[in-house]
């Protein structure tokens, strides 16, 4: 069964209080009675969606790292790009495998799930040859989020207190990246080319989540919404600019901005809830947001500029893609997207038209009959 939680996944369930930061909002949606198509859209096949932090991973150059459904019961990681695609082997061919990040230079992390007992689910890095399992902290469990150039991954791994704390791994070698005073939990999504890293943490034992960042002065919070009780960071640019979301008085998560100590509600398609799942270092950012009352109404969008859009009223041509979610952007625009296409879920990469080149090197082309 698909799990469509892209804008109120399990890390929403985890929350915490911590100090306020400056908060401001910005206009809903921008109205398109014509709206100019901005993409082409290419279609990657069959996708069966998880949770809004395990979301698959788009490269610089439009490489993507995600997974595909092989031999009806079984999920394989899985590289796609213009040459064609490349599955990654499990240490034991019974396990389901997904990879949640790539880097420019071809390396992939993410998880192998034990068929026995996901808690004891490990990480794996994927160095463009060889796939190396990522250890955990002392426990049994280890999952890979993200990664940048040269094989530095982020995570979270199981201590021997049984605790799950973010990781950081280079060179395969695991560090315990820490939790707040009064803590017992922190997960760490995404990190930058300057080794920032970002994610959620609690301070409070089982207490819910903040939205937190660590560097080489260690972990900082990034707060909440005035009266609002959980807040996380799902991706982070390299200009320190960090996403998410974050609930409000209402207890509504909203999709934002982290910012300069300010957290910036970047508005919805028209309803709550909404999700902001990545951001590039030219202030783009993408999601999910509902344009109606509840999740089955969830609809990509492109931030920008302060308006919010929807992603399948700008492609080309109209009405061919109803999607869901936008996970991923790049620094030359093209947004890896997951929706409806020909009456099934599928992936499909989003290139700006000014841009020719593409995943799979055309417009609008079928990578393989369904399965």
């Amino acid at each position: 069964m698909m799990r469509i939680e892209l804008a109120l996944g399990a890390t929403l369930l985890c929350g915490i209080a911590v100090a306020q930061s400056h908060t401001h909002s910005l206009p809903a949606a921008e109205s398109l009675a014509t709206p100019a198509a901005r993409y082409s859209a290419v279609d990657l096949g069959a996708f069966q969606a998880r949770e809004a932090d395990e979301r698959p991973a788009l490269s610089a150059r439009g490489k993507v790292a995600a997974w595909e459904v092989v031999e009806q019961t079984r999920v394989r990681a899985t590289l796609i790009e213009p040459s064609g695609t490349q599955r990654i082997a499990a240490s034991e061919p019974s396990m389901n495998s997904f990879a949640f990040a790539i880097s420019d230079d071809g390396q992939a992390a993410g998880i192998f799930e034990s068929q026995q007992d996901i808690r004891n689910s490990r990480g794996f890095w994927f160095d463009g040859s060889v796939v190396h399992e990522l250890p955990a902290l002392g426990g049994q469990y280890s999952a890979a989020r993200g990664m940048t150039h040269g094989g530095t991954v982020v995570g979270n791994a199981e201590t021997s207190t049984g605790q799950i704390h973010a990781t950081v791994w280079r060179n395969g070698r695991a560090t315990d990246l820490g939790v707040l005073p009064g803590g017992d939990l922190s997960r760490a999504f995404a990190i930058n080319a300057h080794g920032q890293a970002a994610g959620e943490a609690n301070a409070t034992v089982n207490g819910k989540v903040t939205a937190v960042i660590w560097n080489e002065r260690g972990i900082r919070p990034l707060g909440l919404l005035p009266d609002g009780s959980y807040s996380s960071v799902q991706a982070l640019n390299d200009v320190g600019m960090a996403v998410g979301y974050a609930d409000d008085a209402s207890g509504k998560a909203q999709a934002v901005l982290f910012e300069h100590d300010q957290i910036t509600v970047l508005g919805s398609l028209g309803d709550d809830p909404s999700t902001a799942l990545d951001i590039n270092d030219q202030r783009q950012i993408v999601g999910s947001s509902s344009v109606h009352m509840g999740l089955m109404h969830m609809r990509a969008f492109l931030w920008e500029s302060g308006h919010m859009l929807q992603l399948d009223q700008l492609i080309e041509p109209p009405g061919s893609w109803q999607l869901l979610s936008a996970f991923r952007i790049n620094a030359a625009g093209q947004v890896l997207a997951f929706g409806f296409f020909q009456g099934r879920t599928h992936l499909c990469l989003l290139s700006p038209k000014a841009h020719k080149h593409s995943a799979r090197g055309s417009t609008q082309v079928n990578r393989e009959p369904e399965r």
